[in-house]
């Protein structure tokens, strides 16, 4: 796995985690005005990610549909 920072076309920058095959596995919701942002937040996802808690067996899901997310 890796971080990849990408410029989109209006300028703005966001990273991508992904996997050994190339596929993505997360991208960030928010965009970034620097590359040097975009890599700053990547880098604290990989900081915090691991203490994060594993989904329980009935994950609540979080939707823009449901008005939750």
């Amino acid at each position: 796995m890796r971080f990849v920072i990408d410029q989109n076309n209006d300028g703005q920058f966001h990273w991508r985690l992904t996997g050994d095959d190339g596929a993505d596995l997360a991208v960030s919701p928010a965009s970034f005005a620097s590359a040097t942002a975009a890599c700053s937040a990547a880098a604290d996802v990989h900081l915090h990610a691991g203490s994060a808690p594993a989904p329980e067996g009935n994950p609540v899901l979080l939707s823009a549909a449901s008005g939750l997310g």
